[in-house]
């Protein structure tokens, strides 16, 4: 059964105003926390717990903090998204909790997705969005992500492959996104064929390695005809 409306297929699941994602960008810093102390028991949190004001050294103190409060409350959040830097400990933490729905990282520098396994079982969480990750080796670990409804990627400068998503059936929605200067490649869109639940695709900033021909982009067009190719960019590469 679908989970995406067709308002989020069409515009983006990130980007319709009653995302989590925009919420976080609306109520600005009023129920963004910074420290563990701060935390009432809500199972939404908008966490800014880096690139903060403090020293150095109680800047480590309070990250820490939040790596041992996402260790051991396993069970604590519903809907995670971590509005600053986010170093690969901290992302580690953030793959303990259990009953995530949503998880969205801003940006940070993890290389490593293993952690994201710890969550391949759960069929709560449907939405993974991991920004600037240009560290990240190896998105095997995405692969196991199988009752993701969307997945949002940027800045993996690292990747041109992205056949292993083929795994991801149910996924409906899959954004590949570029850095905010320059371009980051992508091998070829041959793996959009084995992803037949996909409803949405969407690249920025991306550049497409193999050379199709016009005839070889008419026919992926035609064979994923159910697919909505959001965005200047991809439409611009198939019609040219």
């Amino acid at each position: 059964m679908p989970i995406l409306t067709k308002q989020q297929l069409s515009d983006g699941y990130y980007s319709v105003p009653d995302s989590f994602m925009q919420i976080a960008g609306q109520v600005g810093c009023a129920h963004t926390i910074e420290r563990v102390s701060d935390y009432k028991g809500q199972d939404k949190l908008w966490l800014f717990c880096t690139q903060t004001n403090l020293t150095q050294r109680e800047q480590k103190r309070v990250v820490n903090e939040w790596i041992e409060f996402l260790q051991t409350n396993t069970k604590a959040i519903k809907f995670l998204y971590i509005r600053s830097r986010v170093s690969q400990a901290l992302f580690d933490a953030a793959c303990c909790q259990e009953k995530l729905e949503e998880l969205h990282f801003k940006w940070g520098g993890y290389k490593d997705l293993t952690a994201l396994k710890k969550l391949s079982n759960s069929k709560q969480l449907k939405h993974l969005y991991i920004g600037t990750g240009a560290s990240v080796e190896d998105i095997s670990p995405l692969a196991e992500m199988k009752n993701l409804a969307s997945l949002y990627v940027e800045n993996f400068k690292k990747i041109e492959d992205y056949s292993p998503l083929v795994a991801l059936q149910n996924l409906e929605e899959l954004d590949i996104s570029g850095p905010n200067f320059g371009y980051a490649p992508i091998q070829d869109l041959e793996f959009l064929r084995d992803m037949p639940n996909l409803r949405a695709f969407s690249t920025i900033a991306t550049t497409i390695k193999r050379k199709y021909t016009r005839e070889e982009k008419d026919k992926l067009r035609a064979e994923l005809s159910h697919l909505n190719f959001r965005g200047g960019l991809i439409n611009r590469w198939l019609d040219c």
